[in-house]
């Protein structure tokens, strides 16, 4: 049975880089970094989260968490 975690609920404003610390925390192994403006994240902490698909939900560490960011 696969290890599961709860992704974060309340991430919106969060520094992207502080919430990957957070998720790597959980366990969680495939995090995407989804642009407003289509641009490639390099650089996590001069990001801002604007949300988080499946918040507050419990899912499978090896599925991939979707975290939509802005400037």
């Amino acid at each position: 049975m696969p290890l599961t975690a709860v992704i974060p609920a309340v991430v919106a404003g969060t520094n992207a880089e502080a919430l990957d610390d957070e998720l790597t925390a959980l366990g969680f192994k495939k995090v995407v970094y989804n642009a407003d403006t289509g641009k490639t994240v390099l650089l996590l902490r001069n990001w801002t989260v604007t949300g988080i698909d499946n918040a507050g939900v419990e899912q499978s560490i090896d599925k991939t968490v979707v975290v939509h960011v802005t400037k």
